[in-house]
């Protein structure tokens, strides 16, 4: 249970809103309006993490701290009361990597479908799952992709050694990277060909130095036109080591010269809130190495941003 610094009956807190998991798919619930119900599947895999393990905690430590927020959005000016916040618990993983990818895609794409989905891992090869089970959660639908990360996690995955810097190779074998997009690629351990490599799919890749560039309200909108609006749909993946280590020393790869929190926070608002439908990830926290956990917090107010965008989605349709 979180402290509270003051007892005030005007707030209401997150870890007081959650709806009954028994109440998940009883099919007994009320009526929510379309668009309000968030829910959020914790995902404690990190047998593929590429360095320092801890990223199975990553999950129970995001949830505890979002719990210690209140649902009023005071940067953005948001209140979070529309929505309807439910868990719907863990996947079960095993040692067994294939077999818990697998075990992942089904569970995403037996999700309720009018659900706007919310994955905690874990480390980041349970996206490449994720993305295929939303694609057969919803066949119809084109899904666009705004990954945040310092890698290209692009490389060809050997056989026994698969780690966590493959998904975005992995994963087109079946989604079509032409509306993808990377911010924040910075990791100095790549040639020229991963860039290459990734333009040449159709991916647009933007640097830390790109964006400060080209400034951060210019590079949202130019992602927003590549990735949300051909689609409709976007699913949002956060690699936590996208941040300066400032604001994100718990991460297996901390990474000195990644992106401030707060341009991170408001990019992920304004895609939230751009798209009719939309989903998120938040991956590579490892409380382990978290010392205060500034990590978890700065995660929470990723996800909080991301509520944030979807309510205010919903004052505009």
């Amino acid at each position: 249970m979180n402290t509270r610094v003051v007892e005030d009956s005007t707030v209401r807190w997150i870890g007081g809103a959650w709806e009954n998991p028994e109440n998940n798919l009883d099919g007994n619930r009320p009526a929510a309006e379309p668009g309000t119900e968030l829910l959020f599947l914790e995902i404690p895999f990190d047998h593929a993490v590429s360095h320092r393990p801890g990223t199975r905690f990553g999950p129970a430590a995001i949830l505890r701290a979002l719990d210690g927020f209140s649902l009023y959005c005071t940067d953005k000016r948001v209140d979070l009361a529309p929505l309807r916040l439910r868990r719907f618990g863990e996947v079960d993983v095993s040692n067994d990597i294939h077999a818990t990818y697998r075990h992942i895609t089904d569970t995403v794409a037996g999700l309720p479908s009018g659900d706007t989905p919310v994955f905690l891992g874990g480390d980041h090869s349970i996206t490449d799952p994720i993305l295929r089970g939303l694609l057969r959660r919803h066949p119809d639908r084109m899904l666009g992709l705004i990954v945040f990360d310092a890698h290209f996690d692009s490389r060809v995955p050997v056989p026994g050694k698969e780690h966590s810097g493959h998904w975005m190779h992995t994963v087109a074998e079946v989604f079509d990277h032409r509306h993808s997009v990377q911010l924040g690629i910075d990791a100095p351990i790549y040639s020229r060909d991963y860039m290459e490599q990734a333009e040449a799919a159709g991916i647009m890749v933007r640097t830390p130095w790109d964006i400060r560039r080209a400034g951060l309200a210019g590079t949202i909108e130019e992602a927003i036109r590549h990735a949300v609006e051909p689609t409709g749909a976007v699913h949002i993946s956060i690699d936590i080591d996208c941040l300066s280590a400032g604001f994100a020393p718990g991460t297996s790869v901390p990474n000195a010269a990644g992106l401030m929190l707060w341009d991170v926070t408001d990019a992920v608002f304004e895609i939230a809130r751009s798209a009719d439908h939309a989903s998120l990830d938040i991956v590579e926290v490892s409380p382990p190495l978290d010392a205060g956990g500034i990590t978890a917090q700065s995660a929470a107010h990723l996800v909080m941003n991301f509520l944030a965008g979807r309510a205010a989605r919903l004052r505009q349709v």
